[in-house]
Formats: C-alpha cells, sequence, structure tokens
C-alpha cells in the first residue's frame, strides 16, 4: 500500500475519515450529577447520529480506495468522488438533522463529529476537481443506456 499516491484533497478524505471514527467513540451527549455522570456516544446517540459517522466514514473509504488503485467505485455516470461527495453531504446533514432534534446536554464529540464529516466532504470535493469533475446533476442519476421504459 502506497500512501504516496494519495494527492493532498484524498488526505484530508482520508484522514477525517478516521476522526469521524474516533468521534463516534467520544461523548456526543451527557449530564455530570457532580458524584457521577452519564454520556452517550455518538453511536449510542440515534439514528441521525450513527448513520451521519458511517455515511462519512464510507465517503472517505470510497475515495482511499480509489486512489490507492484498489477498486474504482461507479454507479451509473457517478465516479467515486462524486459518491463520495454526496455521501459526504449527507453525513454531514444527518449529524445536523441529530444536533437540531436534541439541543440539551451537548458534548464535543458531536461537534467533531460534524467538523469530520465536513473535512471528508471537503476532501471528497476536492478530490474530485483535482479529476476534473463537475458537480453531480440529476442528469448523472439517469441509466447509462437511456432509461428507456418497458
Amino acid at each position: 500500500m502506497d500512501l504516496s499516491k494519495l494527492s493532498t484533497n484524498q488526505m484530508i478524505a482520508g484522514g477525517a475519515g478516521i476522526l469521524a471514527l474516533i468521534a463516534g467513540f467520544l461523548p456526543w451527549y451527557g449530564i455530570d450529577f457532580g458524584f457521577g455522570s452519564v454520556s452517550e456516544n455518538g453511536f449510542g446517540s440515534g439514528f441521525w447520529a450513527w448513520f451521519g459517522i458511517l455515511l462519512a466514514i464510507a465517503a472517505a473509504v470510497v475515495i482511499v480506495l480509489k486512489a490507492l488503485e484498489v477498486y474504482d467505485l461507479k454507479a451509473g455516470n457517478l465516479a467515486a468522488e462524486q459518491i463520495a461527495l454526496l455521501l459526504g453531504a449527507l453525513g454531514v446533514i444527518s449529524i445536523l438533522l441529530r444536533l437540531i432534534t436534541e439541543t440539551d446536554f451537548l458534548k464535543f464529540g458531536l461537534f467533531i463529529g460534524l467538523i469530520a464529516a465536513a473535512g471528508v466532504t471537503y476532501g471528497a470535493f476536492g478530490a474530485m476537481k483535482d479529476a476534473g469533475m463537475a458537480m453531480p446533476s440529476a442528469d448523472d442519476f439517469k441509466s447509462p443506456s437511456g432509461g428507456g421504459d418497458a
């Protein structure tokens, strides 16, 4: 595995993906009673939390696997970088939904998770631009064969 193949943007996406994984185990919500405390990590903080973490990690994996020439994921007209951008952006939105739906007893892990998901998205966007690709459009979601209905 030759990590020198990674561009700066790909390293940002990969590093932020690792940070997203770590953030999932940090406390996202908690309360201190003075004689003890209770906290909940990202994977136990509800659907929007763990789903956002997993989306960010998946986006980083897609970028790194393509950069290391292990696997080049394609879905219809979408290239790996575009898929990673969409996954990362959905991860950010998911974690923001978790933040909006529960604002009491916040801990630092939630904010680190949000920053990590944004970092993956930024790295994927940069990798997409480095490859000379445009932002995904609605046409990219159409069938490559023209989508002839039966």
